[in-house]
């Protein structure tokens, strides 16, 4: 992942133009824009799963996904005017299918801007699940969202501090658990993101590389 690149200062005042950008002064740490629907569970789990590399970098929270995907694209639009470089060096948009409408078309929107989307279906807890367990079968919004609370790993929408080491460790399985989620929907012929399936491990494969 590219890193954000900030201009140098120069001590020549008689230069009017900015100098070149100069490797050797880049900020080392990436960037990284994120509009999520949730403003704690999401914000929570990012921040405890990030590298030292990146900084996260929150914006709209509390939404639907299309208002989610109009302040990215803002965003977007904003960050390409700096004379110094992007703002930002990626911008995602992180919600739930719950009932949402037009999920599809934020999603086809923000691909269409180059701005990532994850999509979590039905909500953000099966993610937080499948670090601990298997879910393969359809279920309700709040039947995953009870189970994420007897698990021990979430209370309310925030996250139980004692629970953070287990999803750091779990992570691995969780990202094989998804990703076996997407092959059984593509065997079955489901539309891709269908009930059970997340797609999380994409931006935490980022924050954490």
């Amino acid at each position: 992942m590219p890193s954000r690149i900030r201009q140098s200062r120069h001590r020549n005042k008689r230069r009017t133009r900015p100098p070149p950008r100069r490797t050797g002064f880049k900020d080392q740490r990436s960037v990284v824009r994120i509009h999520s629907e949730g403003s704690i569970t999401e914000p929570e789990y990012l921040h405890a799963m990030a590298g030292p590399g990146v900084s996260l970098d929150f914006g709209a929270a509390g939404v639907t996904p299309m208002a989610l995907v109009k302040q990215a694209r803002q965003d977007a639009k904003h960050s390409r005017r700096e004379r110094a470089g992007d703002l930002y060096d990626e911008i995602w948009c992180v919600f739930d299918r719950d009932e949402h409408p037009h999920v599809e078309r934020a999603i086809r929107e923000a691909r269409d801007s180059g701005i990532n989307t994850v999509l979590s279906n039905p909500c953000v807890e099966l993610w937080l699940v499948l670090h601990v367990e298997s879910q393969t079968a359809h279920i309700h919004r709040n039947a995953i969202q009870r189970r994420c609370r007897d698990l021990g790993l979430v209370d309310g929408k925030a996250l139980v501090s004692d629970a953070i080491p287990k999803l750091i460790e779990g992570y691995p399985e969780a990202k094989e658990r998804s990703q076996a989620l997407a092959k059984m929907h593509k065997e079955c012929g489901s539309p891709a993101g269908d009930n059970p399936s997340s797609g999380m491990w994409r931006l935490v494969d980022r924050l954490r590389s």
